[in-house]
């Protein structure tokens, strides 16, 4: 590996996300990042590990970290931060007094699974706009009313994408199958879901967080119940 490594594009990158997303490179007495390039430039020459930007997609970029626990340990660690920084969102769908969600396949797990519809953020979108256009996209339905729950991050030993959570109603659901791996559309009572979540039909990390979120804000009396 190049001696001169800080000069290549993995780590200009990473220079440059820093000047764009300070708030994403805040020190902490914790976890102190490593930005001193002799610094890097001999830890990678020793390791063999890179630092830097080391992939960008239209949805993610894997940032990888040199960095300095409390015990002096240097090490890298990485980490997904998203490619637009906001507008990502987990919608709770009621139609009929239903929840509606989805079997999708997800290449990740490289099986299907039940969740709530969700979407990236997209840049020039809202998060409020986000949420209909993946109503529609997803359930071919159109939102009557939206009420924004709170934030989610549904892996923070990951990611570090802030989604937000929306209930709302729905009118006139619609099957999409194939689209975006989508094999059902499931409408279940309340009662339903917290059996099929028991029961550990439904893993999904943003589905529960968004589903804990409705329970609490229900109970302090914030949302209307169904």
């Amino acid at each position: 590996m190049s001696s001169r490594y800080t000069k290549g594009p993995q780590w200009q990158e990473y220079l440059e996300l820093m000047r764009q997303r300070p708030a994403a490179f805040l020190q902490s007495e914790h976890l102190e990042i490593i930005t001193e390039e002799a610094m890097v430039e001999r830890y990678v020459k020793e390791t063999q590990k890179p630092v830097g930007v080391l992939y960008k997609s239209d949805y993610n970029m894997l940032v990888v970290d040199l960095v300095r626990n409390e015990n002096q340990q240097l090490f890298t660690y990485e980490r997904l931060l998203p490619k637009v920084q906001s507008g990502a969102v987990a919608v709770i769908a009621v139609w009929n007094k239903s929840f509606v969600l989805l079997k999708q396949y997800r290449h990740a797990l490289r099986a299907e699974q039940y969740a709530f519809p969700r979407g990236f953020g997209e840049e020039g979108i809202s998060a409020e706009e986000n949420v209909k256009k993946e109503i529609c996209e997803e359930l071919g339905a159109q939102v009557r009313e939206m009420t924004c729950l709170g934030t989610v991050y549904a892996d923070s030993g990951l990611t570090g994408n802030p989604v937000k959570v929306y209930m709302c109603e729905v009118h006139s659901v619609k099957e999409k199958l194939g689209y975006e791996g989508i094999t059902e559309v499931t409408l279940l009572s309340e009662g339903e879901l917290e059996q099929w979540i028991a029961e550990g039909r439904i893993t999904d990390g943003f589905t529960l967080a968004a589903y804990s979120l409705y329970r609490c804000r229900r109970e302090a009396d914030d949302i209307r119940c169904l």
